[in-house]
């Protein structure tokens, strides 16, 4: 009979509000088998890491009340364990890796102190005692030269290296269950493989079981052997993972798994005039030393890139972190310094004009038609500021229009994103982040703009509004005759809007072409690196 190495039965956790208790987690009754791994899947704020952190116990006690059920670990009740058992517990039995890394490392401590303190807490060894041990866990989870490593603070480390250090923190005392809150999630396709074929090796390894955590249904058909499916605190399906994708039963899975994004951009007109021409744009930032600051050398961020873009087109450009998507981007609009020729003609009966040309009246001018939609909605909204005065800001730099035109304006382009008019005069904090995203298409379109540079438009949103946000892009594509430079990660994305695909890798281009070219048939080792870990065994099927 196999062993549980851990029961849930019967929990629901309130937490405490002004309004009184609020419940969280309701009824959830779960097992988690011994070196098995369990997904844990829904959308935000479905209970997903209140459960995970309940299991820990790690919940804020002066808000977080267990109303009915029980918690076990290999037969012993976690609910009932003192502080002294819990901090065994936490550790050594059961590791757990944060969904934020940066924000789970202490700022001000080396690599080295915040891993020897685990092995402090539970083996009660020194520093140098430790070092060894950190060391060989440093290889173990595939970090490059890890004793340059030892004395470096977090934020000097890359997004995938505070990953695996996280990673090395959760196992350092090697426990039975391992619980990871969507460990992948703020990482490039390529690394979060890496992480992912990690994450497996080491389970073999430590007969380890795994509680995943995650949204990314591709992710728990890779590697899950059990899913459960959580809504709105409560557990709606569970089962084997091949028989909840193949065969699932309540409506809400089933709502999800039709939420991958797929289907193909709207055609383009086969006479859709040329708009956009970029020329050997290259983007260098100086590197300088010495007590003269002289110029060393350039960190070459973009890198000699060349492309077009017709009317109603989609322009996809992918890469990972700091391949210089979002400088080329930036870089369009000349909101940063370039090099090259950026040319363009947003208009039918328009002269093709040079950017380099402009002066500041011409480049306001430009900027107007060419919008761009930044990668946090929350971040580049004014929180001071009602979604009426966001939303019509831009109207009221370019153009001069009477108080009552405004908010005709805002209310047209409201309606034209799905939103409804009258919440006009409410804040973005009063907003979910498919709104929060929808209030920042408005405001880039009120100004009926040509061209729409979108930077990672769905990297912080649920598969199920990613999917409503791409079918309003396309829908408003269609209506406006938009064209589209749509910078992502996210290859399942991409390929669901873009006509045309450039690739790059540390500012250059690696390769371009049409969508179902490279998606097909790429002909670069790295697009195919890029394809394979964000589609599998799928990643040659259009």
């Amino acid at each position: 009979m196999t062993q549980n190495n851990l029961d849930i039965n019967n929990l629901s956790i309130a937490f405490r509000s002004g309004k009184g208790l609020q419940t969280v987690v309701s009824n959830v009754n779960l097992q988690l088998n011994k070196g098995e791994t369990l997904a844990l899947v829904g959308e935000s704020g479905s209970g997903k890491s209140v459960l995970a952190k309940s299991i820990l116990k790690i919940l804020p006690e002066h808000a977080a009340v267990y109303t009915t059920g029980s918690i076990s670990y290999a037969g012993e009740p976690v609910l009932a364990m003192n502080d002294k058992r819990l901090s065994q517990l936490r550790g050594e039995q059961v590791g757990m890796i944060f969904q934020e890394p940066m924000s789970s490392l202490n700022p001000l401590h080396s690599v080295e102190k915040q891993l020897a303190e685990v092995l402090y807490l539970h083996k009660g060894w020194n520093t140098k005692q430790s070092r060894s041990t950190v060391l060989d866990w440093l290889h173990k989870v595939g970090i490059t030269d890890p004793e340059s490593k030892l004395k470096s603070l977090p934020h000097e480390l890359s997004g995938g290296e505070r990953q695996r250090v996280m990673i090395a923190m959760a196992l350092l005392a090697e426990p039975d269950i391992l619980i990871a809150d969507e460990p992948t999630t703020a990482l490039d396709v390529t690394i979060q493989q890496q992480i992912l074929d990690l994450l497996a090796k080491l389970q073999v390894e430590l007969n380890m079981a795994m509680i995943f955590i995650t949204h990314d249904l591709n992710i728990v058909r890779r590697i899950s052997t059990r899913v459960a499916v959580m809504r709105l605190g409560e557990i709606v399906e569970q089962g084997n993972t091949e028989e909840v994708f193949d065969q699932p039963k309540h409506e809400y899975t089933k709502m999800l798994l039709d939420s991958e994004p797929a289907g193909v951009p709207n055609p383009v007109a086969s006479d859709a005039p040329q708009i956009l021409d970029v020329e050997n744009l290259k983007v260098w930032f100086p590197v300088k030393a010495g007590i003269l600051k002289r110029v060393v050398d350039h960190v070459k961020a973009v890198d000699d890139i060349s492309f077009s873009i017709r009317s109603g087109e989609t322009l996809g450009i992918v890469g990972e972190s700091g391949s210089g998507k979002t400088t080329l981007g930036h870089a369009i609009l000349k909101l940063t310094n370039s090099e090259g020729g950026v040319s363009y003609s947003l208009g039918a009966d328009e002269a093709r004009q040079a950017l380099s040309s402009f002066d500041k009246k011409a480049l306001k001018a430009f900027r107007r038609r060419c919008q761009i939609i930044f990668q946090d909605p929350f971040a580049s909204l004014s929180p001071r500021m009602s979604v009426r005065d966001i939303i019509a800001e831009g109207l009221e730099i370019h153009e001069k229009v009477s108080t009552a035109e405004i908010d005709q304006r805002v209310i047209e382009v409201m309606e034209s994103v799905q939103l409804d008019p009258k919440v006009r005069y409410r804040y973005p904090n009063e907003f979910s982040g498919g709104q929060r995203q929808r209030i920042a298409i408005a405001r880039a379109l009120i100004l009926k703009p040509v061209l729409l540079i979108l930077d990672e438009p769905t990297s912080a949103l649920d598969r199920s509004v990613q999917k409503e946000i791409i079918e309003l892009l396309k829908h408003l594509q269609d209506e406006f005759q938009l064209s589209y430079i749509f910078i992502s990660h996210d290859l399942n994305v991409v390929k669901a809007m873009s006509h045309k695909i450039l690739v790059m890798r540390r500012g250059k281009l690696v390769e371009s072409g049409h969508a179902e070219q490279i998606f097909t048939k790429p002909k670069e080792a790295y697009t195919r690196e890029l394809l394979e870990a964000a589609f599998g065994a799928r990643a040659m099927v259009v």
